[in-house]
Formats: C-alpha cells, sequence, structure tokens
C-alpha cells in the first residue's frame, strides 16, 4: 500500500529527532489533525504544508520520492464525461468537479513544481492546466483560491490563461475583495478566526493583483490595464484590518510601498527599508540569515525593481497626472 505525502513527511520529522509538539505549535496543526494527515484521511492547508517543510529543514527535493505514489493517485481529467467508472483518486474525480477541491489541486501544483525542469508554468501538463482553468475561471474567489493563484505566482503573461482569461480572473478578484469590503461593517458578527479569513483573503488577492498587474511588459497593455492596477491600490487604501492581523497590514504597507515606487517616490528607498527592518524585529535574531527564504515576497531583496515592470511604471505615472490625483 502506498504511503500517503503526511506519512513521509511524519519519516522525515522523526528522522530528525524534531519533536511533533514544536512542529504542530509552528505550523498551527492540532495532533489529531496531523495523525490524520499522516494516515492520509486529510489534508492540511498549502500554507501549513509549506511551513511543514521548512520547519524540518528539508526541501522538496528530499521529499520528491513521494511523486511516483501521488502520481498514481492524481489523475485529473479534461472534461467530467471523461471520467473513468472506477478511481484511486483519494477524493472522486467527479466530487472533485462539483466541489473544486483545491486542496488537491494545490498538491498537484506542489509536486509539479518539484519537478519541473524548465521555468515555471512552462511546461504544465495539460490536464492540470485544464484543471486550474475549471476552477479559477467561474465564480467568486475565496481563501483557498487566492492561495491558488499565490501558489501558481502567475505573471500578466503566463501559458496557462489567455489574455482575456487572465483578465477575467484579475476583475473576478477584484470584484470579491471589494464586495467583502464594502460588508466590512458586517464583520463584527464573526468570529475572529473568520475574519482573519476574511481580512487574509483580501490582503493575499491584492497583493497577487498587483504583482500580476505591474508584471505587464507591453506599454499598450500596460495603458489598457493600468486603471486596475489604480483600483487595485485603491482597494488596498479602504481595506481595514483588525490591530491582531499583523500580516495583512504588512500586505498592505507593501502595496503603498509598491505605488511609491511607481511613482518614483523620494521616500521609497527609505520606506522599503524601514519596513523590512520592522519585519526583521517579528523573527527571533537566530533565523535571521535565512529570514528572506522564509516569505513569500515581503522580504526580497530590490522586491519593486524586479517585478515592476518599467513599461507599467510609466503608464501608472501617466494615469495619475491624467486623474490629476496628485
Amino acid at each position: 500500500m502506498k504511503k500517503p505525502i503526511g506519512y513521509h513527511l511524519n519519516e522525515i520529522r522523526k528522522n530528525k529527532n524534531i519533536k511533533l509538539s514544536e512542529l504542530l505549535d509552528y505550523i498551527n496543526v492540532s495532533n489529531s489533525s496531523w495523525y490524520r494527515y499522516v494516515k492520509g484521511e486529510t489534508d492540511i492547508t498549502a500554507l501549513q504544508f509549506l511551513h511543514t517543510v521548512r520547519y524540518l529543514r528539508t526541501t522538496f527535493s528530499e521529499v520528491a520520492h513521494m511523486k511516483v505514489s501521488a502520481d498514481k493517485r492524481i489523475t485529473l481529467h479534461n472534461t467530467v464525461s471523461k471520467l473513468p467508472d472506477l478511481t484511486t483518486y483519494t477524493t472522486p474525480l467527479n466530487d472533485y468537479y462539483v466541489t473544486h477541491n483545491i486542496e488537491q489541486l494545490k498538491l498537484a501544483v506542489k509536486l509539479y513544481q518539484m519537478h519541473s525542469t524548465t521555468t515555471f508554468n512552462q511546461n504544465i501538463p495539460a490536464d492540470l492546466k485544464q484543471a486550474l482553468k475549471e476552477v479559477l475561471l467561474t465564480g467568486e474567489y475565496g481563501l483557498e483560491e487566492i492561495n491558488l493563484l499565490v501558489l501558481l505566482k502567475l505573471k500578466f503573461d503566463n501559458v496557462i490563461f489567455r489574455e482575456a482569461e487572465f483578465i477575467n480572473i484579475i476583475h473576478n478578484l477584484l470584484s470579491s475583495i471589494e464586495h467583502n469590503i464594502d460588508k466590512t461593517e458586517l464583520l463584527g458578527d464573526l468570529s475572529a478566526a473568520q475574519q482573519n479569513v476574511v481580512y487574509a483573503n483580501q490582503s493575499l488577492g491584492l497583493r497577487f493583483a498587483f504583482s500580476a498587474l505591474s508584471s505587464i511588459t507591453s506599454p499598450i497593455k500596460a495603458q489598457q490595464h493600468v486603471a486596475s492596477l489604480f483600483h487595485v491600490i485603491e482597494l488596498n487604501a479602504r481595506a481595514k484590518y483588525t490591530p491582531n492581523s499583523l500580516y495583512n497590514f504588512a500586505s498592505q504597507k507593501l502595496i503603498y510601498i509598491g505605488e511609491s515606487y511607481l511613482l518614483d517616490s523620494p521616500d521609497y528607498t527609505q520606506d522599503y527599508l524601514t519596513f523590512r527592518q520592522a519585519i526583521f524585529t517579528i523573527y527571533p535574531d537566530n533565523i535571521h540569515p535565512f529570514i528572506e527564504n522564509l516569505n513569500y515576497d515581503l522580504l526580497k531583496i530590490n522586491l519593486f525593481e524586479n517585478t515592476i515592470s518599467p513599461e507599467m511604471k510609466k503608464a501608472y505615472q501617466q494615469y495619475v497626472v491624467d486623474k490629476q490625483i496628485y
């Protein structure tokens, strides 16, 4: 019988003499949930999976042997009509298309990332690409859909979606976030955990949209879509987070600083250095040498210089002048 991924991660933990209680505190998973994950009875989130890999001081390469067994469980099909009568997939594929089982889809993406030998997304399998389209081109965007987008790290020009499809994703995403922000006054009826889900939805989604739109390298397309980038920045300014939503505040601040880079603000360099230093103080001193590898983008050196295109920078500055905002 093939062992699930959780089993192999647990074996790595035991071989490295890492206490289970310390790992579970770090990834915020209960003891019972972990053992169900080890047995293959449930999943953990993509973020918890990544934190597990980091805490175990391992790499995706070290757990790459899982792919052989996982490939036999994960078989994505183009249409529901082509589903086999019998399948060993952990969640029946018919249910996958009904429920959009994104945890399984994220697992498929991670497995692809482990073994891709070319630039990410350049050789993505056709069945995985089709499954991603079916999930991301329909409906509102909840936290899981946004986590999937973040995991893909898509730029504006990518091989998964045509331009019109990708713009549709951005518009759906921003529409969902705007709806959440408009209903902020109703969040008091939700628990703190539920509020954090909404805030994470907003902050991750806005950062993804900012990154994707600001990466446009065509001058014509930058002019066409600069209004959407401006809308992202407007929504970011409207978002209000609770005092304990530190990560969301950091994401919000990052977009503020990104706009200052777009506008060539004289305060940009100092603001970004101050932001990085503030984030560093959150982490223990002993992990500072490794801290830049622990985050999606909060602490990358020259983040905006490497991700914002000169074409979008020029288009944004002209857009602001035309609207006479500053």
